[in-house]
């Protein structure tokens, strides 16, 4: 009965443990898949690839969040008053920089899975969004357009001579917006970059992972 005992409990014991290597294979398995959603979110921002950056996200985080083709469509009713496409493709183009500056460098930290939830922790170097925001409710549009005013006066009056105030205001943003979105785009370039850390949530969605939060300043 020894013998017999001592096989029965080496061949439990080598099932248990083959069941918990699995069990642990799985983990990290669903971990790495969950680390792999936040990465590739990641480097789309970085690349300023909105579009690509949604199909990461769920939920709320999916609702709120506006694709290129989002931010153009938003800008709809200039085009219709005049203002040229191309314009507003400039501008769109900045704004999709600016937010790439955000994620310029990232590291991501622990990852912890618990059934179809999943938290990733974040470190990012870039731009802090607080400065952004700063910057763009500065006045710097009116700054922009001020000072080109103040270049092209005789220009302008020689345009409205002849020309209609809402023919104006399309000629006059066609040629504001591009300095407008250069200059902003310089300054965020200029700026200090920081580290902000991020706990970023996922659910399971089907086979894959998606991110639904995203809390800055966390790192636990």
């Amino acid at each position: 009965m020894r013998k017999r005992d001592t096989f029965t409990k080496r061949f439990l014991g080598a099932a248990l443990g083959a069941v918990l290597l699995f069990a642990a294979g799985c983990s990290n398995s669903e971990a790495d898949a969950a680390k792999t959603t936040v990465e590739s979110f990641l480097k789309t921002q970085q690349e300023g690839d909105m579009d690509a950056s949604k199909t990461y996200l769920a939920g709320e985080s999916a609702d709120m969040f506006d694709t290129r083709e989002d931010m153009r469509n938003g800008l709809r009713s200039y085009e219709e008053a005049g203002v040229n496409s191309k314009t507003l493709d400039e501008f769109v183009d900045a704004q999709t920089r600016a937010c790439s500056m955000m994620w310029e460098k990232y590291e991501v930290g622990d990852v912890k899975v618990e059934g179809d939830k999943a938290t990733v922790l974040v470190n990012t170097t870039g731009i802090d969004m607080d400065d952004w925001d700063n910057l763009t409710e500065s006045g710097l549009a009116g700054e922009v357009g001020s000072r080109w005013m103040d270049d092209h006066a005789s220009e302008i009056d020689a345009y409205k001579s002849s020309h209609t105030e809402t023919e104006f205001q399309a000629w006059y943003l066609d040629r504001v917006v591009p300095e407008y979105a250069q200059e902003l785009l310089t300054r965020l370039d200029a700026m200090e970059r920081k580290t902000t850390d991020y706990r970023m949530t996922l659910v399971k969605d089907g086979d894959d992972w998606k991110i639904t939060d995203v809390e800055v300043g966390t790192n636990g």
